[in-house]
C-alpha cells in the first residue's frame, strides 16, 4: 500500500519554513528560511536533505515603510543547506545542519563577495506524538545549539567587513523548538500545523551579540491524489536588536510577517522536490532605516530511507 509511505514523507515535509534554523546560516539580519523543522523521523529512519536558498536583500525600510535607496544597494544571500536527522529509540530523533553560505553586496561600484562555511546547528527532538495511519495528532518539543564552525573575519583591503556579510556569526546559541499538527482527514492529506522557536545569543569574539529571536507560525498543508502537495503558511519572527559590547546598535532587530507558499512533488515513497518562497506582509523594524528581505526562494530535495 502506498499511500502510508507518501503520507509519512508528506507529513515530514508539512513543517515549513524553520524558525529554528532561520538565523543558523548567518545571514545576520536576512535570516535564511532553513530546514532543520522538516525532519522529525520515527525510530529506524533516517531523513537526507539538501537546499537551495535565495534571499533577495536589497529592500530599504524606514519602520514599516519601503523608502526609495539612494544608494542602489544591491545586496543578496545565498546557501546551500545540508541536514540529516535520525529517529531514535524511545521517540526521540536528533538532527544536524551544516551550510555553505554566499553574500554579495555592491555599494556605489563596490562589490564585497564573501563564500564560506556557515554555523552548524544540531538539535534533539522529543515526540510523544505523530500523525501515521492510526493518529491524526502530532506533537514534538526540541531543544539544540547553534555551532560557530564557520568564517567571521572575512575582510577586504585589511578590514573586517560587517557582521552581516560574515558566513558565520561567531557565536553559539541555545534552541528551543516546539511543534504540533492535526490531520483534517483519515487519510491525514489534509493538516494544520503550528510551531515556535526561541533562540538565545551569545556574543562573538568582537563583542558582538546578535539580537535574541522568537518565531512562530501556523499554516496548512494538503496531499493530492497524485504526487503534488501543496502548503501555506504564515510566519512571524521578533529579533531583538544587536548589541556590540552591550550596546544596542539601534538599525537592527523588529518585527516580521511572511507568507510562506509551497507546493512540493513526490518523486515516489521515498522522495520529494519542494519548492517555497517568502513573501513580505508586513514589517516593523523599531522606527528605523534597515535593509531587509525583499523576497526569499528555495528549493529542497529530501530523502527518507532505512527503518
Amino acid at each position: 500500500m502506498k499511500t502510508a509511505p507518501r503520507l509519512t514523507l508528506a507529513a515530514l515535509l508539512s513543517l515549513s519554513a524553520s524558525p529554528a534554523a532561520a538565523t543558523t546560516c548567518s545571514c545576520a539580519n536576512v535570516p535564511l528560511l532553513g530546514t532543520m523543522e522538516l525532519a522529525t523521523p520515527v525510530d529506524g529512519k533516517w531523513f537526507l536533505a539538501t537546499t537551495y536558498e535565495f534571499h533577495d536583500a536589497s529592500e530599504l525600510v524606514s519602520g514599516s515603510s519601503t523608502v526609495p535607496d539612494a544608494t542602489n544597494r544591491d545586496r543578496t544571500s545565498e546557501a546551500l543547506v545540508f541536514e540529516l536527522s535520525h529517529g531514535l529509540a524511545g521517540k526521540f530523533s536528533f538532527s544536524a545542519m551544516l551550510a555553505a553560505v554566499n553574500h554579495q553586496r555592491t555599494v556605489g561600484g563596490i562589490r564585497d563577495d564573501v563564500t564560506g562555511l556557515g554555523d552548524a546547528v544540531v538539535m534533539l527532538k522529543y515526540s510523544p506524538a505523530t500523525i501515521s495511519l492510526y493518529s491524526r495528532n502530532a506533537l514534538s518539543f526540541g531543544i539544540g545549539a547553534q555551532l560557530p564552525l564557520g568564517e567571521n573575519e572575512a575582510s577586504r583591503g585589511g578590514i573586517v567587513l560587517a557582521e552581516d556579510l560574515q558566513p558565520s556569526t561567531g557565536a553559539f546559541a541555545g534552541l528551543l523548538w516546539a511543534y504540533g499538527a492535526r490531520a483534517l482527514n483519515e487519510s491525514a492529506s489534509a493538516r494544520v500545523y503550528a510551531a515556535a522557536t526561541y533562540q538565545d545569543n551569545a556574543e562573538n569574539d568582537r563583542d558582538y551579540q546578535f539580537g535574541n529571536s522568537t518565531t512562530a507560525s501556523i499554516g496548512a498543508a494538503y496531499q493530492t491524489q497524485t504526487p503534488w502537495g501543496f502548503n501555506l503558511e504564515l510566519l512571524y519572527r521578533h529579533a531583538e536588536r544587536d548589541q556590540r559590547a552591550s550596546v544596542d546598535i539601534p538599525n537592527t532587530g523588529g518585527e516580521w510577517l511572511d507568507l510562506v507558499p509551497a507546493v512540493q512533488y513526490h518523486v515516489n515513497d521515498s522522495m520529494a522536490l519542494r519548492l517555497s518562497g517568502k513573501v513580505p506582509l508586513s514589517r516593523n523594524l523599531n522606527d528605523q532605516l534597515q535593509f531587509t528581505t525583499k523576497y526569499a526562494v528555495r528549493l529542497t530535495f529530501s530523502w527518507v530511507f532505512g527503518g
